[in-house]
């Protein structure tokens, strides 16, 4: 059976418990916010040792090629890209067709911030370069930092560094195939996930009063995926049929909507673009961790769309030009961040853009308390298929991707 259909098999069941059997009582909603962080941690239990040899190795074998910094540099090209691409037209549409206001509801949770300054800083450059293997778990920076720092000498003597590249592609090969039977076993988890997102939902009373923003995210998030991206992909790999791919990346597509993890998505999309997008191994251990740190256009759009609803809920006044301008470019900044913050990067990017527009709604994030899960899984589902589309792109340009038909995929 096809991995998307199992996902999706997983995620129907999981719906139709959180709508009419599951109850919405604290008690049994705190059990089963317990039983989806348990799935959460064992979908990201092989990701960081996998993105530390895998990268270290493409790394190394793309530095062999001479190609380390074209892959690299096209990465952060459409990273940009997508970033404003997406921004602008999710500010554009918020603008126009003006979202009603949310009332000033008196909402109390706890605040989730980026990592300071400082803090990412030392967490990059510890004083004991063993310290990165000891962190939280949430901040993936320092892993890659190392990762490329150390695939890049792997080549200053290729005898002397050999079987140190063959320990690695070893350790490689072994945590991709834990990822692939931990991808096998999260059908099951699937289920806790979607269920604990419907009875997050049922157990907000105040819903409706933000159907208007949720409808006009959902519409934007349909539209990019089916139409804005198709197009860029069409186009930029040599006019192949775009929905193949989309249909490719279907199973991860489903894990990152429901459970609203970057992190945890990324273990079954690393191989999706590998089995399904023909994305090969040397490009795409750089490309994915790359893009799965920075390629965050669906969170920047996300943010901006509901940060200009949640300031014109505060004021009656319109928004000036540079107002719209500072707002497009803090929150293509603040979801560079989000990444530090996993599952809570809209979040994250909010409480940002409140605190640092300041005028008396430095807590106007809270207004939207009770849709942030959903916030954030439109904001992860757009991110993850960035990274799947932007890695097979790269390859692409790089004349590396491999022909792969659907009866095929995994």
């Amino acid at each position: 059976m096809k991995l998307w259909i199992k996902y999706l098999l997983a995620a129907t069941i999981g719906v139709l418990l959180g709508i009419y059997v599951f109850p919405t009582g604290e008690a049994y909603y705190q059990n089963l916010q317990f039983a989806a962080q348990i799935v959460l941690h064992i979908g990201r239990y092989a990701l960081f040792p996998l993105i530390f040899f895998s990268l270290a190795y493409g790394t190394y074998r793309l530095r062999m090629d001479r190609r380390v910094l074209a892959v690299i540099g096209k990465s952060f090209l459409i990273i940009a890209a997508t970033a404003a691409l997406l921004v602008g037209i999710g500010t554009g549409v918020v603008l126009l067709i003006a979202p009603e206001r949310i009332p000033i509801i008196v909402e109390t949770d706890v605040v989730h911030t980026f990592p300071g300054f400082q803090e990412l800083i030392f967490q990059i450059f510890p004083n004991n370069l063993f310290n990165i293997f000891t962190g939280s778990g949430n901040i993936l920076f320092p892993i890659v930092f190392f990762a490329l720092f150390l695939g890049l000498n792997f080549s200053f003597d290729k005898v002397l560094s050999r079987p140190v590249v063959q320990v690695f592609d070893s350790f490689t090969r072994i945590f991709y195939h834990i990822a692939k039977f931990v991808n096998e076993i999260l059908g099951f988890g699937l289920i806790v996930l979607s269920a604990s997102f419907i009875v997050h939902l049922r157990r907000t009373d105040e819903i409706e009063l933000y159907s208007e923003l949720l409808l006009l995210i959902g519409i934007l998030v349909v539209f990019i995926i089916f139409c804005i991206y198709p197009i860029m992909v069409y186009f930029l790999t040599g006019r192949q049929n775009p929905y193949k791919y989309l249909y490719g990346i279907l199973a991860p597509s489903i894990a990152a909507f429901f459970s609203g993890n970057s992190y945890f998505s990324l273990v079954p999309m690393i191989p999706h673009i590998k089995e399904n997008l023909g994305v090969p191994r040397r490009i795409g251990s750089v490309t994915v961790p790359l893009f799965a740190l920075f390629a965050k256009a669906g969170t920047a759009m996300v943010s901006s769309i509901t940060f200009i609803v949640i300031l014109k809920s505060y004021s009656s006044l319109g928004i000036e030009f540079i107002e719209i301008a500072w707002i497009i470019g803090i929150s293509i900044a603040a979801s560079l961040l989000s990444s530090t913050v996993p599952g809570f990067g809209v979040a994250a990017a909010l409480t940002a853009l409140c605190t640092l527009y300041g005028r008396g709604i430095e807590n106007g994030f809270l207004i939207i308390y009770p849709i942030l899960p959903l916030l954030s899984s439109f904001a992860v589902f757009i991110d993850m298929v960035t990274v799947a589309l932007g890695s097979l792109v790269v390859a692409h340009s790089e004349e590396s991707q491999k022909e792969i038909f659907p009866s095929q995929f995994i």
